[in-house]
């Protein structure tokens, strides 16, 4: 069979039916960019207009949203994570999305049930494919004197917002619904295809979410950009958006009680297994040198002038994060720009947690046998995962027989992810720059080695187009960490930020995509919400008569050839493929 597509095969004999089976004019790549689609900029100025009409609603289903006490930690919030979901998916079933809700029963006792949100609107092939990722869920509020407002109720005051979640979970995504309920109402339409993930474990590490989205690569496998939100603000007028995402690898260091060492070494308190593991992991690292293993920067690459540039502009102090925080002292905490090259720029080593065995008895109450502890190092771009995992275990072994251990040691890794790096130049970024400086007018920082750790998004990006991009959408300020106390947003920047949504899709709708027939057979054939207004509309105007010939069809006569000829365009009884005759009909 001849394909007659422009898969880089036009014209050609195709050995199966592997390839797209698209007539002359069908395929994506057929058409220039303008003749996909006709977005005008009368469509965005009616979307912003009719956003800033609902503002009011806006913020009253926002505070409907977070009166619910989605708390990540804790049993007894399991009620209104499950509500929270419930509310969201209700909205997108309204707003015309396919909508699957997944609950994920818990492995260890005493721990919520996580839901997760698949919602899809898929308007036309010929359209940019985007995910956005967000999070209903909200960490504990902490000591109350840190709160001056109900944490639980939005307050409005002196043109702020205060509420746990309207700067970092729940406010982010829900701009995104109104954003893209808003282009909905107004024009009927979407210009992108959208797909929305929303969970509620983000501040338990995204399991549930990770073990649910291998089961689901359709849903990921025609994907153009991954996007999400993030505080980095990092001063006024100056948005910072990185390129890369860190990787990790998770590692458990386990020291149990030796019964054949000898018992005159064993006596002795600095070879006791808890004396042991506090001794190996304090040789990883130190609160005034940082990272103690050697090598542990190689590959790494150091940062540009633009970086500098960039750190020194960030208003970030380190007496505020100790105050946040309530710590004594920070690693690198001479100067702000030393702290934030190791914070952004560097690979990182952190411990979590320490187990130790349930005692028999009171007598060994302060002697446990075995002892567990759980740390991972953040990588980098560019860092090798192989090489890290050798660096971590050389330098524990060098640290075991130094320190002359005599109990049982064992290393083993947990989990791993590798890091992320994307183009600094790619088309989507450029969308982001017009869409920033048509709605805040300023500069958007893009820097060459910082770095942004949020590693669900590295997940998903495994099962995406191999040309796919994510990006960080700046939403609120440094300033605003999720752990603080009265967690705010000006409500001047809220509604900007919905504005900034709705002027982000419409310039990704701007960008030409591939046609992803490769990846999905027959992908240019499918139909969705689209109002006409792409190529597929084009074809059924402009494109009436097409021929696809069959390798084993009888060549015609030349009375049948002449006969041909005198037909009319829109003959009944031109010859079409079946599939073909299928999608005109």
């Amino acid at each position: 069979m001849i394909c007659w597509g422009q898969r880089k095969v036009c014209g050609m004999l195709c050995k199966d039916e592997s390839f797209c089976r698209c007539g002359i004019g069908e395929c994506i790549k057929d058409f220039a960019k303008q003749d996909r689609f006709h977005w005008r900029e009368t469509d965005l100025a009616d979307a912003v207009h009719a956003a800033n009409m609902r503002g009011q609603e806006f913020l009253k289903n926002l505070d409907s949203m977070i009166q619910i006490q989605s708390i990540s930690k804790g049993i007894e919030h399991e009620t209104q994570a499950k509500q929270s979901i419930e509310r969201v998916e209700q909205q997108l079933l309204e707003m015309g999305y396919t909508v699957e809700t997944m609950e994920v029963k818990p492995t260890v006792e005493g721990e919520q049930t996580e839901y997760v949100i698949f919602a899809e609107y898929f308007s036309s092939p010929a359209k940019t494919n985007v995910v956005i990722y967000g999070y209903l869920d909200v960490p504990p509020i902490g000591p109350e004197e840190q709160w001056t407002h109900d944490p639980f109720k939005l307050t409005r005051l002196d043109g702020m917002l205060y509420g746990r979640g309207v700067a970092t979970s729940k406010g982010p995504i829900m701009a995104w619904i109104y954003a893209l309920d808003a282009w909905q109402k107004e024009i009927g339409d979407l210009p992108v295809n959208v797909r929305l993930v929303i969970e509620t474990s983000h501040y338990q590490g995204s399991q549930g979410l990770r073990g649910i989205i291998h089961d689901r690569p359709d849903f990921f496998r025609t994907v153009d950009l991954i996007i999400h939100c993030s505080h980095l603000w990092i001063a006024d007028h100056a948005p910072m958006v990185p390129t890369s995402h860190t990787g990790y690898i998770y590692f458990e260091l386990e020291v149990q009680e030796n019964k054949a060492a000898s018992a005159e070494m064993t006596a002795r308190t600095e070879h006791e297994p808890m004396s042991e593991m506090c001794q190996l992991m304090s040789s990883l690292m130190d609160i005034k040198n940082g990272v103690l293993v050697k090598d542990i920067n190689r590959h790494v690459m150091p940062p540009t002038h633009k970086d500098w540039d960039i750190i020194c502009l960030a208003e970030v102090g380190t007496m505020e994060l100790k105050e946040t925080y309530d710590i004594e002292r920070l690693p690198y905490e001479r100067t702000k720009q030393e702290y934030l090259k190791h914070k952004w720029c560097l690979p990182r080593l952190s411990i979590h947690d320490v187990l130790v065995n349930q005692p028999t008895s009171i007598r060994n109450l302060y002697k446990p046998t075995r002892i567990v502890s759980k740390f991972s190092v953040l990588l980098v771009p560019e860092q090798s995962m192989e090489y890290v995992r050798f660096l971590i275990k050389d330098h524990l072994d060098r640290a075991y027989r130094r320190l002359k251990c005599v109990h049982i040691a064992r290393i083993r890794v947990v989990d791993q992810l590798a890091p992320l790096n994307e183009s600094r130049h790619d088309i989507f970024r450029k969308s982001f720059k017009y869409a920033f400086n048509r709605v805040f007018e300023c500069k958007v920082h893009i820097p060459d080695t910082i770095t942004i750790s949020l590693p669900i998004v590295n997940e998903l990006r495994k099962f995406c187009m191999p040309t796919a991009h994510t990006l960080a959408v700046p939403f609120a300020s440094v300033h605003h960490r999720p752990y603080t106390g009265d967690e705010s947003i000006s409500e001047a920047m809220y509604g900007q930020n919905v504005e900034l949504f709705l002027t982000l899709i419409y310039e990704m709708a701007m960008e030409a995509v591939d046609c992803k027939c490769k990846v999905e057979k027959d992908y240019c054939f499918k139909s969705g919400h689209g109002s006409g207004r792409d190529f597929r509309h084009v074809v059924d105007e402009e494109q009436n008569t097409h021929v696809i010939l069959e390798m084993d069809a009888p060549p015609l006569t030349k009375k049948e050839k002449r006969e041909a000829v005198k037909r009319s365009e829109d003959a009944k009884d031109v010859l079409l493929g079946e599939d073909r005759e299928r999608t005109l009909q």
